[in-house]
């Protein structure tokens, strides 16, 4: 869909939900109810966490200061958390953008941190999912997208950020008047979301590599390593079949009938942590 302060009526295909403004017009149509589906990031998270620690996993929560390495430094034999050593017989990184610090420790590539943020908004309309093209009255250009969700909340998302990724996610926040336009952005599109109660402001860094595939597969010339991360913003859509293929991988050496080749790290050159910035 799109939104502009401009006659629209030549992109309006379809009609328009209610709760729109009048100058919206959808144009397109990407599926149904019965063939699109909705993830919540941490209710997907919690659930397959639960599922694994019933099949016998265990959760350690603590910070992860390096890679324990044996055989002369070729393979990796578990991980240093909170000074402890955590023996393993595989060691697998997918710590999103914060990836990056693991090439402090193995041979892997860079990956980036994309800063965006987003509302939840104590709102309920129909529950249709909106891709935005935006242009407001200021001639600001966005996509923002907008999601309900089945607990009565609206999410939206889809302003990008400046700040780089900082070593503690603690310390990741939304940056000074960023939830603001956001908020302008959505009433511009729907006045009774953007005027209703915001339950939350957020903002949060999605992993990327410099080609834009993600990093799937062996860490190069260290055996029991592994990396999956570098998603970019289909991360929790592709999480189930990445694991599927990394437990393949490391369970029996296959992919469990996923192509890694394209997500191979060795395709791209590693990061020298110790490298000036230029």
């Amino acid at each position: 869909m799109s939104s502009a302060r401009q006659d629209v009526g030549r992109f309006r295909r379809l009609p328009s939900p209610d709760w729109l403004a009048g100058d919206c017009a959808v144009h397109g149509k990407l599926g149904s109810f019965d063939t699109t589906a909705q993830i919540h990031p941490a209710a997907f998270t919690e659930a397959m966490m639960a599922g694994a620690a019933e099949r016998g996993a265990r959760l350690i929560e603590g910070c992860v200061e390096g890679i324990a390495l044996a055989a002369g430094g070729t393979r990796a034999a578990g991980a240093v958390v909170d000074g402890t050593e955590v023996a393993a017989d595989a060691v697998v990184i997918a710590m999103g953008p914060w990836s990056l610090l693991a090439c402090r420790w193995l041979p892997l590539p860079a990956v980036y941190g994309i800063k965006g943020h987003s509302l939840v908004f104590d709102y309920e309309p129909s529950p249709v999912s909106l891709f935005v093209e935006l242009e407001t009255g200021d001639g600001e250009v966005a996509a923002p997208e907008i999601n309900p969700r089945p607990d009565g909340t609206t999410y939206v998302c889809g302003l990008s950020g400046e700040h780089a990724l900082p070593v503690d996610p603690a310390d990741v926040l939304p940056e000074a008047g960023a939830c603001t336009r956001l908020r302008r952005m959505t009433a511009s599109v729907s006045p009774g979301l953007g005027a209703s109660r915001v339950l939350a402001e957020q903002a949060c860094f999605r992993p990327v590599t410099s080609d834009g595939l993600p990093l799937v597969g062996l860490v190069p010339g260290i055996a029991g390593a592994f990396v999956a991360t570098g998603h970019s913003v289909w991360g929790m859509l592709n999480a189930p079949s990445t694991g599927e293929a990394m437990a393949a991988l490391i369970a029996g050496g296959a992919d469990g009938g996923v192509d890694l080749r394209p997500y191979d790290p060795a395709r791209l050159e590693r990061l020298d942590p110790e490298a000036p910035v230029s």
